[in-house]
């Protein structure tokens, strides 16, 4: 587990650049579209690379890619221009990733695509309909630190007055939330255990 503690007016996209030292090897790294530009996208490449990780992210709807090639899966190999920081109209490299788009929807409301951009370019080895769900999963992330946020705490803020205490405060609540999940886990498998026994 790795985490990053902002200051005020620390942006949660630089503290996302800081953690991608922090990627173990073999991981895939996913993101949301605050992270599905051309610009964190060539960051990530490099750390991903150096580690023999990869990364999908959700892409943002903005971004224009060139289309390279097709692939069987329904994908794309798509070309993403780099642009310099503080200069937009000046492009400092071309980075190459695979694009998959995905129509998702729930019961009663309108379905939206998505744009997800991999590292992972080989479709035959990483079908686009493997990785789809990995990034639908990637929401019961959003769902366990919404009630964490919810149940363990009892305000909006943290109650600490200190940059230590307050790492100490979400320290805690992580190891809280911990100690719940592994609870559920093994009243889930004495739950299959039953199933199977009967």
């Amino acid at each position: 587990l790795a985490a990053a503690l902002g200051r005020h007016g620390q942006s949660e996209w630089e503290l996302a650049r800081g953690l991608l030292s922090q990627l173990p090897k073999g991981a895939l790294l996913l993101a949301d579209r605050l992270h599905g530009c051309a610009a964190f996208a060539a960051e990530a490449l490099g750390f991903c690379t150096r580690v023999g990780s990869h990364f999908l992210f959700r892409a943002r709807s903005n971004v224009k890619a060139r289309v390279v090639r097709r692939c069987k899966d329904g994908s794309r190999l798509v070309r993403l221009p780099v642009r310099q920081k503080g200069n937009g109209r000046r492009i400092v490299r071309w980075i190459e990733l695979r694009e998959i788009r995905v129509r998702v929807g729930r019961k009663g409301h309108r379905s939206q695509e998505l744009r997800l951009w991999t590292s992972l370019l080989d479709w035959r080895s990483a079908p686009a309909r493997e990785l789809a769900p990995l990034y639908a999963q990637r929401w019961e992330h959003e769902l366990y630190y919404r009630e964490l946020k919810r149940q363990l705490r009892k305000s909006e803020g943290l109650q600490s007055h200190t940059l230590e205490t307050a790492a100490q405060e979400i320290a805690a609540l992580v190891l809280a939330s911990a100690l719940l999940a592994a609870e559920r886990a093994r009243a889930q498998n004495r739950i299959l255990a039953n199933l199977f026994t009967l």
